[in-house]
């Protein structure tokens, strides 16, 4: 440990020793039991995670453990506005239907002080390590920032302790060119007999990079090397690194904090991103070509990947992005974040598709199937939903626009739909109720002049796959109660096949 990090941690823990910090985590569990049900209930999601009260952001610690997917999250519990995180805690046998749990750790020693940041989880020896950044900031000056990494273990996968060895990597490992201030979000793994982690660092150039260190017991650690970089070309800092393997190819996702915009790409404050190529161990290098927005709507960040009994890769991101104010934090509601419904990752080809998980399928209800053709008209379709699955297939031979109108009442609706002129799939919310407006728009890949759609409605999110997976867009919407209307229209002539479900869970 460096002087500087020493005098951080002396402070702080003079603090505690006077007893002018009570126990954060009893104190967090307390005001959630006496405050839970002051909240609002109008845009809860049903088959999403959200908060029981309070903030929720990156999704951290994805992870499967005794027969089970356990999901932590950045936790703010006192208000709908971010604040010192904890981390919150869920728990799913399908990943659809989550208990929630206790509160797993909370910013209250020494070195975690200030918040509890993002990271993993990885099972050894039958128990669950959690791997997180512990967030100093001594005296509110942003050069006086400090982030280390530690370690906190369970045995039942519900109670954790931090580990006397903490910080396991602190800014004293940090190579010469990274910044101590920016050391963040660490993701683990296991290949061969070493443990591997990730982690985001901010170049002392101010552009992002990715640090690998190395570890036989995942207390004691070595760097290895800078893999990647940004440049300062791909964005500034990278943050939620996460890297994993499909077949013989790595797969690296960084979210890019002020990617510059290309066009459809990169439009949003940051930019969840993923680069493949091929890992170099023992050098510590990742060759790689190219880099990939991974979702080309407005509300996804801070991707996390877990690997579960059946072999998937499956990914869970926030479903938010910084930089917005949200009908739940104007008014009061009380909670404010999502996550988004777990999706399987596969290589096709050179890129990653995004496929939603079988098990959603089990909650679908009341089917309804029609096929319609539509020219220079729409069509109200006859179901009323706030939480519903459509699959459709869209003939647009001889359209120039064709689509839906989604969660639409008398001065509401959310468009979604294909522009021919543009060879674009649009999402338009920009009368989508209260919230941000906005349009995203994205280049499918249209086969015998046919788009084939999988869109799911979760009372204040859009979540749109289109052609198998091989783009998504993403959104939070918020329509007035009486907006649960559904229509198709077409400019020209379009064909459509749709079938919808609902979803009860």
């Amino acid at each position: 440990m460096n002087v500087s990090m020493y005098k951080y941690i002396t402070v702080n823990k003079r603090i505690s020793d006077k007893g002018e910090v009570m126990n954060k985590l009893e104190k967090a569990m307390n005001y959630i039991q006496n405050n839970k049900q002051k909240i609002n209930n109008k845009y809860r999601m049903s088959f999403h995670v959200i908060p029981t009260i309070g903030w929720m952001n990156d999704p951290n610690g994805f992870s499967y453990y005794k027969g089970e997917y356990h999901l932590f999250y950045q936790y703010h519990p006192y208000s709908s506005e971010w604040g010192p995180p904890h981390w919150g805690h869920v728990k799913s046998k399908d990943l659809v239907k989550w208990d929630h749990l206790p509160i797993a750790i909370a910013p209250d020693m020494p070195y975690d002080s200030d918040g509890c940041f993002s990271g993993s989880a990885i099972e050894h020896d039958e128990k669950l390590y959690l791997m997180y950044t512990g967030h100093l900031d001594p005296t509110k000056k942003p050069e006086d920032i400090r982030q280390v990494q530690n370690i906190a273990v369970s045995s039942d996968g519900i109670n954790f302790e931090k580990i006397k060895e903490n910080p396991v990597i602190g800014t004293n490992m940090l190579p010469k060119d990274a910044k101590p201030q920016d050391f963040r979000d660490p993701k683990l793994w296991k290949k061969g007999d070493m443990f591997y982690v990730v982690i985001g660092s901010r170049n002392i150039d101010n552009s992002g990079q990715i640090l690998l260190y190395k570890s036989k017991d995942l207390i004691n650690w070595e760097f290895v090397n800078t893999i990647a970089r940004s440049s300062n070309k791909i964005g500034e800092m990278w943050e939620c690194p996460d890297m994993f393997e499909i077949g013989e190819k790595n797969i690296l996702i960084v979210s890019s904090q002020f990617m510059k915009s290309e066009g459809d790409r990169f439009n949003n404050l940051h930019s969840s991103i993923y680069l493949i190529g091929k890992l170099n161990y023992e050098k510590g290098e990742f060759e790689h070509e190219g880099y990939y927005e991974i979702d080309h709507g407005f509300d996804f960040y801070a991707p996390q990947t877990l690997i579960d009994c059946k072999g998937r890769r499956i990914m869970i991101a926030w479903m938010n992005m910084w930089g917005q104010r949200w009908p739940t934090h104007e008014n009061n509601h009380g909670w404010n974040g999502a996550m988004t419904l777990p999706r399987v990752v596969e290589l096709k080809g050179n890129k990653l598709i995004f496929i939603p998980i079988e098990e959603i399928k089990n909650y679908r209800t009341n089917g309804y199937y029609v096929e319609e053709t539509i020219t220079n008209d729409f069509l109200l379709l006859p179901f009323r939903s706030f939480s519903l699955e459509i699959e459709t297939i869209i003939d647009v031979s001889n359209a120039t626009r064709a689509g839906f109108r989604l969660c639409k009442g008398k001065k509401e609706e959310t468009l979604l739909y294909f522009d021919r002129n543009e060879n674009k799939v649009v999402l338009d919310r920009s009368d989508s109720g209260e919230g941000p407006g906005g349009v995203r728009k994205t280049t499918p890949n249209i086969k015998d002049n046919k788009l084939k759609l999988r869109i799911f409605i979760d009372r204040s999110s859009v979540e749109v796959f289109i052609n198998d997976g091989e783009q998504t867009m993403t959104a939070l919407i918020y329509p007035s109660d009486e907006s649960n209307h559904y229509e198709i229209f077409a400019d020209g002539t379009a064909k459509f096949s749709i079938i919808k479900w609902d979803i009860r869970v």
